[in-house]
């Protein structure tokens, strides 16, 4: 947290405390709706009410555009309808679909009766698209023009665009009667160019743009891959339908890398909840969230145990084969997390595909051999230092090498498996890898263990 955002805090704490609500309504005037969002979701229930009743109906709609979904739930559930209706009424409506479909949706019906008609319809409309979907995501309000203009018409024609318009960086050229897009031309472009040029010499036609049922991860692909700061979405026929800004793009971005980090760690769930600032979630929501995997994996942890019964002669005979199994089992994990995060990163990129598996399989057990043998190479030092025999050492060094092997393939395959069956990678790969390794690995260096020292 920086130190200018800890001296907000402390300074809106101190005007509440004070009751200095006139002095604190000015400070919020100036400030930044992300910050005051910030703000919001450190203060209890009625405090939080207590402020954001200061705001003006503008920041108080750019605000709710910025808390997490929880902070903004129990905010709307305070208000009334009515100023719930205003609220929505200010927002982008791909903001007010994010609200009435996730954090308040028992009253989704209710608060479009209480939105402008005109405003409630734009929201219908993108209500009609799958979840998650670049139609859920897109704007209505953008900047369209006709070929035939010139660039003087087109700056003239700007200067009188609605103000709710999203972006004038990129213009859309359409047809009039079909609305079909047929170019795109940048404001940079328009300006620099002599005022009588017109739009259908100077807009550019291999257009990148999205069907509205397509999957907001890929417009964000698409996004980042031509650094568009929008993309159009329109019908199979080509016709407009409307835009996907970069600033929620962006927002596609960081909830997935929250999404994908959380589940990597074997934290459940799903939507909104992953996307919630640490302090506004609940106690028994992070308990329920954690503790299926945990259970899950303390089960499967036990094959560990059997497999160390099943060696427990050999570990009597030897008691030193016991000191090299944290750092057997640590190596296989840390080599198959490396593996797995790799692996993930491609297929989220699209730079994996399923026809790639054994080609992966392949590469990853050469990586696993060749780096297998150069960790089993110390392996075989340090045991030789700690004043092992010969033979004891190379059971050590061989150890490390199949396991670097074996950790490396089985952590290229879990994904790809995964991804085949249509399941999120990184909700079953890091908490899986680690179980199969621990217990496996154990078994790879009491099998080599029991071979050549003939136990």
């Amino acid at each position: 947290m920086s130190v200018m955002f800890e001296k907000l805090e402390l300074e809106v704490r101190e005007r509440l405390e004070s009751a200095d609500l006139d002095g604190l309504k000015n400070l919020l005037a100036e400030i930044a709706p992300a910050d005051i969002a910030d703000v919001l979701e450190r203060l209890d229930d009625e405090e939080t009410l207590q402020v954001f009743r200061l705001l003006s109906p503008e920041q108080g709609a750019e605000v709710l555009s910025e808390t997490g979904s929880l902070a903004t739930r129990e905010l709307l559930m305070q208000l009334s309808t009515e100023e719930v209706g205003d609220l929505l009424d200010q927002m982008p409506t791909d903001d007010a679909v994010e609200i009435l479909t996730t954090d308040v949706p028992e009253r989704q019906e209710e608060l479009l009766a209480a939105m402008e008609p005109e405003d409630a319809a734009e929201v219908r409309d993108l209500l009609q698209y799958p979840p998650n979907s670049a139609g859920r995501l897109m704007t209505e309000k953008y900047v369209h023009v006709r070929a035939e203009m010139t660039a003087s018409e087109t700056l003239d024609y700007l200067r009188k665009v609605d103000s709710e318009v999203e972006t004038v960086n990129d213009i859309y050229v359409l047809e009039p009667k079909t609305k079909k897009l047929i170019g795109v031309i940048s404001l940079r472009q328009v300006v620099i160019s002599a005022p009588q040029v017109r739009l259908d010499v100077m807009m550019e036609t291999d257009i990148v743009s999205v069907r509205p049922e397509v999957d907001q991860e890929e417009v964000a692909r698409l996004v980042a891959r031509y650094n568009h700061l929008a993309i159009p979405v329109t019908t199979e026929e080509g016709r407009m339908l409307g835009i996907v800004t970069v600033d929620d793009v962006i927002d596609v971005l960081v909830h997935e890398s929250t999404e994908d980090a959380l589940r990597f760690g074997g934290v459940e769930g799903g939507g909104a909840i992953l996307d919630q600032p640490y302090f506004t979630i609940p106690i028994p929501t992070v308990i329920r969230r954690r503790a299926g995997w945990l259970l899950l994996l303390f089960v499967a942890e036990t094959f560990t145990g059997s497999v160390l019964r099943l060696f427990e002669s050999e570990l009597a005979q030897v008691v030193a084969l016991s000191f090299f199994i944290p750092l057997l089992i640590g190596t296989g994990g840390n080599t198959g997390a490396q593996t797995v995060s790799t692996i993930i990163r491609g297929i989220a990129l699209g730079e994996i595909r399923l026809r790639d598996a054994w080609r992966v399989v392949l590469r990853e057990l050469m990586s696993g051999l060749l780096l297998g043998t150069v960790l089993g190479i110390f392996g075989f030092g340090r045991a030789m230092l700690w004043g092992s025999s010969f033979q004891f050492s190379l059971v050590v060094g061989l150890s490390v090498l199949v396991i670097c092997a074996w950790a490396n393939t089985i952590g290229s395959l879990i994904p790809l498996v995964a991804h085949r069956l249509r399941i999120d990678p990184a909700i079953v790969s890091a908490p899986l890898i680690t179980t199969l390794v621990d217990a496996t690995g154990l078994f790879i260096y009491l099998t080599i263990a029991r071979i050549l020292l003939g136990l």
